[in-house]
């Protein structure tokens, strides 16, 4: 089986799992007890928020552990963006819908300067399209221009890090979210950068942990596993070359493949193609038969066949947001697997055309 839905989520590596292990039965201290194995647990924990840290390029008491990047971003929407809000037509589900229940409006970074004159609290874009791939560009000084609006910048960095070099100084945001499991980590536990000054509420309160900015007992195995990847996680290691050779490969069978965003930036692993007029959900199971793993648009919004609602949004048309399907490769991904993915999706869209119809019974 040749995986290509690493945007999905990346296997939890060898280092990763034999750290985390020990505090799953010896090391199993609440770290917020005052006896040996609470004070061991949250040394743990404070290595391992030093670990995360270093990899966005934040101070330690900046950072606040959560759940994972849904619940960062929503965090931040529910407590900084209740009084105008603004985000991009790239975004995740995870801002996408509280945003909108929040009355956010739509913009694009080329029109954020107009649309910051509407008056804005929040503006919150993707660092790296999850679907797409493609990069926001010019992060400083977009984030001038916001702050210069007296609006604080929240970015998305859950597809970025550890694929792309991140710093949150460099970009100059006073928000950023990210997920251990994209990094080679643990699924479950995520990050919260909360530039240092800024104040903003807890969405869950309780016990007062971290600092009061998040209740809840801490989960010392997947925290520590999240410093474990986020150390192991080196964006020199993410390379375009398999992706390249699969849209190569691709473009060259003369099939109506349609590349999407080959034009701009992108991340260095995801490839968009759409088959405008096939149903998407029908070609990701004919390439799992066929020995392929890949996705229609974000593993986060399920298994349904929809057309991707933010290929919709960017001005696609429905046919090509329906046929869209998303192949991710990783930092180990070969260009022999990149070449085999792309026989496989000629091979069944040849057949395809033969007969007017997926057959995934076909690929079995």
């Amino acid at each position: 089986m040749i995986y290509c839905d690493f945007n999905a989520t990346a296997p939890c590596r060898q280092p990763v799992i034999d750290a985390m292990l020990p505090f799953f039965r010896e090391e199993f201290g609440n770290p917020a007890s005052r006896h040996g194995f609470g004070l061991r647990a949250l040394e743990a924990v404070e290595q391992a928020a030093a670990q995360v840290a270093r990899r966005i390029g934040a101070e330690v008491d900046e950072l606040v552990f959560t759940s994972g990047a849904t619940e960062s971003n929503n965090t931040v929407l529910q407590g900084a963006g209740r009084r105008g809000l603004l985000i991009s037509r790239h975004e995740h589900a995870s801002i996408y819908r509280p945003a909108r229940s929040l009355g956010a409006r739509l913009t694009d970074p080329a029109e954020l300067e107009e649309a910051l004159k509407g008056g804005a609290r929040l503006v919150a874009f993707n660092l790296a399209c999850h679907e797409t791939g493609e990069l926001l560009t010019g992060v400083p000084e977009l984030a001038r221009r916001i702050h210069a609006a007296g609006a604080l910048f929240h970015l998305d960095a859950t597809q970025a890090a550890g694929k792309i070099p991140v710093d949150v100084r460099e970009l100059d945001c006073d928000f950023l979210s990210f997920s251990a499991h994209k990094l080679g980590g643990p699924k479950g536990v995520g990050a919260l950068y909360i530039r240092s000054g800024v104040e903003l509420p807890p969405l869950i309160d309780g016990g007062g942990q971290q600092r009061g900015r998040r209740s809840g007992t801490l989960n010392v195995p997947g925290i520590v596993g999240f410093g474990a990847a986020a150390r192991l996680a080196d964006p020199a290691r993410f390379s375009s070359c398999a992706r390249d050779r699969f849209e190569e490969l691709l473009a060259a069978s003369g099939l109506p493949f349609e590349l999407i965003a080959t034009d701009r930036p992108r991340l260095p692993g995801t490839s968009l193609v759409s088959l405008p007029g096939e149903d998407a959900g029908k070609l990701v199971d004919a390439l799992y038969a066929a020995g392929v793993a890949a996705s229609a648009g974000s593993a986060c919004s399920g298994r349904g066949s929809e057309p991707s609602r933010l290929l919709l949004d960017l001005g696609y048309p429905a046919l090509t947001a329906a046929g869209a399907v998303r192949f991710s490769f990783g930092a180990e991904s070969s260009i022999a697997e990149a070449e085999e993915a792309a026989a496989a999706f000629i091979r069944i869209i040849q057949a395809t055309n033969r007969k007017g119809v997926v057959d995934v019974n076909a690929y079995r």
